[in-house]
């Protein structure tokens, strides 16, 4: 079976060699729709709590966050701006800065599934378990993005430098 953290930081290694291929500008649009997304979700969750997910099971709640944040992430990948190509001066310097940003995709993608599946206490126990206790997944719990990026100062920060490259690549 595969932990968890090593999932994680393969999905990041994945989309690091797609963002390679798709450049820096486009990844810049998806890493700003994954953290955005992931923000709105982890603001608005206590308010859900206390009213739609109460309707639902946990296994529902999981689905419905994830169908949620991958919508976000998706149209942002499909818009005109992520699709807008870009002049092919500075080939390495793009394919390098797309693996970088896509590398932090791939991050911060996985870690919200991640970070969905522990808050809704792994709803498919058929499928999927807690980490056991010293495992690295339990030790690497506290690397998911939204934990790390969680509120406060710092997810603000990356936001606003998120959107501020944004403008200036329009």
């Amino acid at each position: 079976m595969i932990s968890f953290v090593s999932l994680m930081w393969a999905a990041a290694a994945f989309f690091a060699f797609t963002g390679a291929l798709r450049g820096w500008r486009r990844e810049v649009i998806g890493a700003s729709a994954a953290l955005l997304g992931s923000f709105a979700l982890m603001q608005f969750d206590s308010l859900l709590r206390g009213s739609v997910y109460l309707l639902l099971t946990d296994e529902l709640t999981f689905l419905l966050q994830m169908a949620l944040f991958l919508t976000i992430v998706i149209r942002a990948y499909r818009s005109e701006l992520a699709t807008r190509q870009a002049n092919d001066a500075g080939r390495i310097r793009n394919a390098l800065g797309g693996a970088a940003v896509g590398f932090f995709n791939g991050y911060v993608i996985a870690g919200a599934a991640w970070y969905f599946l522990d808050i809704n206490r792994y709803p498919f126990a058929q499928l999927l378990s807690a980490p056991a206790e010293g495992s690295a997944s339990f030790q690497g719990l506290g690397s998911m993005p939204m934990l790390l990026l969680g509120g406060g100062d710092l997810l603000a920060f990356v936001i606003l430098v998120i959107l501020a490259i944004i403008v200036l690549i329009l």
